[in-house]
């Protein structure tokens, strides 16, 4: 009887190494949960409150207080470009007034300007519209500048060193005008005396001589006749005093010229009306 054949054996099935690890690790996890459980969960932390912060400080406001600009008023004229001014802080300051050049002392026009400066500035409340350390520019309390006012009128000359267009114009104005200063017999010249004119002789006019009269032996001969002063003939324009002739802008008044007389000539020297 033939023998049956032995069945064939299967070869086993063998997990690659790496497999075989990964799954070991797994099972070793799975173990370890298995036996710990889940973690207990870590409590949140409590919320922290903002800082409160502090109430703002509230600084009262200071108010600022303007102080009142201070006024003057002319308390000394040394000259008609040069004042001392009293101000309302009970301050004093002797200032320049820029762009004149004025006439003192005995020179040609300075009586005249000063007389001029006196009834304007004299007690005057004025107000400093230039602050320089050369001078100030002064505006009287009708708004008039003074500096422009003394040069429009003849009573200053344009300084060197002035450069406002406005004092420049009044100046040219009055030197073309002849006015004041300008006028004779300074012309201009305020650095000197006033000049004297030679006065001019007046011509006397000869008296012919009477025809000789007949006579006898028994008359004396009548005396010569002495040729008898010709009386000044009026020039048609009269001054009733001084202040009349200084009104007029023409003062001193020479002998010879229009409106001179003796009255007016206190001293005889041919000069009516010279301060």
């Amino acid at each position: 009887m033939p023998s049956t054949p032995a069945p064939t054996s299967r070869p086993k099935l063998k997990f690659p190494t790496w497999l075989t690890v990964v799954l070991s690790v797994f099972a070793v996890l799975f173990v370890l949960g298995a036996v710990f459980g889940k973690p207990a969960p870590t409590p949140a932390p409590a919320p922290v409150a903002a800082p409160v912060a502090p109430p703002p400080v509230t600084t009262p406001a200071t108010t600022s207080v303007t102080p009142a600009p201070v006024t003057y008023t002319v308390d000394k004229i040394t000259d008609a470009a040069n004042v001392e001014l009293a101000g309302s802080d009970g301050s004093h300051r002797t200032v320049h007034i820029l762009g004149l050049e004025v006439a003192t002392g005995n020179n040609c026009y300075a009586n005249e300007t000063a007389v001029w400066a006196d009834n304007k500035l004299s007690g005057a409340a004025v107000k400093i519209t230039t602050d320089t350390t050369d001078g100030v520019a002064l505006v009287l309390s009708d708004g008039t500048d003074y500096a422009t006012a003394a040069l429009s009128a003849g009573y200053a000359r344009l300084a060197g060193n002035a450069i406002s267009d406005s004092l420049r114009n009044a100046a040219n104005t009055a030197q073309q005008a002849a006015t004041g200063l300008w006028a004779a017999p300074c012309k201009g010249v305020i650095t000197a005396p006033t000049p004297v004119p030679t006065p001019t002789p007046t011509p006397q006019r000869e008296t012919p001589a009477p025809p000789p009269a007949q006579r006898t032996s028994e008359q004396a001969a009548p005396p010569p006749v002495e040729d008898a002063p010709e009386p000044q003939q009026p020039s048609g324009v009269y001054y009733k005093n001084c202040a009349a002739a200084k009104a007029a802008h023409v003062t001193p008044l020479y002998r010879g010229q229009p409106g001179y007389r003796p009255g007016l000539d206190r001293d005889g020297d041919g000069i009516a009306c010279e301060r």
